[in-house]
């Protein structure tokens, strides 16, 4: 009897380790996303070059920018929040014993250089973050998992309007014509909004176009 009791209470001590270290276990894949080990057995989030980013989070999106603005704040690139904003834990975290909503956030770089910071709902482990989510060209202030280099990114993203009446974020480029901070250019890159048909100069500001 002694020895079955044993054997049981050593059973419980292995589901109790596999339970605390339950969350990420195995290569997790997206459509343009990777959470995965480095070479120093960190759980890291790899985004792809085709990721499709967000302008804002809108609609059903909303819900994330909250999550997103605490995200940014701390250091370890894939972390687990409750609805209450507190952060649950990071990749070990085992998201089966949550109750309520369980937000995971994840941050890296791509291979180009842009930084990514995603947030979404999870209702189990060894997953990335699911629909709806938010996507957005964010870097944390700071990393402490060494997952990634942080990297200076505006606050929110900025978007311009282009001919065409679609937001898009301001490139330095406008119809083949590169410009300067504080220099504007014309839709077709040929003439500016001068009267005499001249050339557009677009290294003229806005301030000296309108000075008396």
């Amino acid at each position: 009897m002694l020895a079955v009791l044993l054997a049981l209470y050593v059973l419980l001590s292995l589901l109790s380790d596999l339970a605390v270290f339950g969350a990420f276990t195995e290569v997790a894949r997206g459509a343009a996303n990777t959470i995965e080990q480095n070479a120093q057995g960190t759980w890291c989030f790899y985004p792809q070059p085709h990721i499709k980013i967000d302008v804002a989070c809108t609609g059903t999106e909303e819900q994330f920018i909250p999550v997103i603005e605490a995200h940014v704040a701390q250091g370890v690139s894939i972390s687990y929040y409750a609805a209450s904003l507190q952060r649950l834990g990071g990749s070990e975290y085992p998201v089966e014993t949550s109750a309520g909503v369980t937000f995971l956030c994840v941050s890296g770089q791509i291979l180009d250089g842009r930084y990514i910071t995603q947030c979404g709902s999870v209702r189990r482990d060894n997953i990335v973050p699911g629909f709806p989510r938010c996507t957005l060209e964010r870097s944390q202030e700071v990393v402490t998992d060494g997952c990634y280099e942080p990297g200076l990114t505006a606050s929110r993203p900025v978007a311009t309007s282009n001919p065409t009446g679609v937001s898009r974020p301001f490139t330095g480029k406008t119809s083949g014509v590169t410009v300067s901070p504080g220099s504007t250019a014309s839709p077709t890159g040929v003439e500016g909004p001068n009267t005499g048909g001249a050339p557009y100069n677009s290294s003229v500001s806005l301030g000296e176009l309108f000075l008396p």
